[in-house]
């Protein structure tokens, strides 16, 4: 049975930074390339927040969220240099507080993830209660 797909269009991404309640730092509406963010630093302000990845059909295939010392583009280049991110063209943050406790923002990332349905994403964090205490992991 194929799943329904959801695209990454202006409308989703403002759904995705309303689930993210008073944890949003601000909205960045504009999408960009891995390479914009690995190479340029385009996320690098960043260092909590919640990412959607499309391929070239614009269809989510991944959600993932990153909690660290270093920048949330930190955790995009874990997936480029795994070979997680080989459909990925386009992906947009919502970044979150730098203070934004880890189990909220598992619990963020999950609600995004159930609304917009990412393809490729397996396993998806509770929406409920706190999970086990984590310390914040270095870039």
């Amino acid at each position: 049975m194929k799943r329904f797909a959801c695209t990454l269009t202006p409308e989703n991404y403002d759904t995705a930074c309303d689930l993210a309640g008073s944890a949003l730092l601000r909205r960045i509406p504009a999408a960009s390339t891995i390479l914009q963010i690995t190479e340029g630093g385009a996320w690098d302000a960043f260092s909590t927040g919640v990412y959607m990845a499309a391929d070239f059909e614009n269809v989510i295939r991944y959600t993932g969220s990153a909690i660290r010392d270093g920048s949330v583009g930190d955790r995009v280049q874990e997936h480029v240099l795994s070979g997680r991110a080989g459909r990925w063209t386009r992906l947009m943050v919502v970044p979150l507080a730098a203070d934004t406790e880890e189990d909220l923002v598992r619990r963020i990332e999950g609600r995004i993830g159930a609304v917009l349905r990412p393809l490729d994403t397996k396993r998806l964090p509770a929406l409920g209660g706190p999970r086990r205490p984590a310390q914040r992991r270095a870039s």
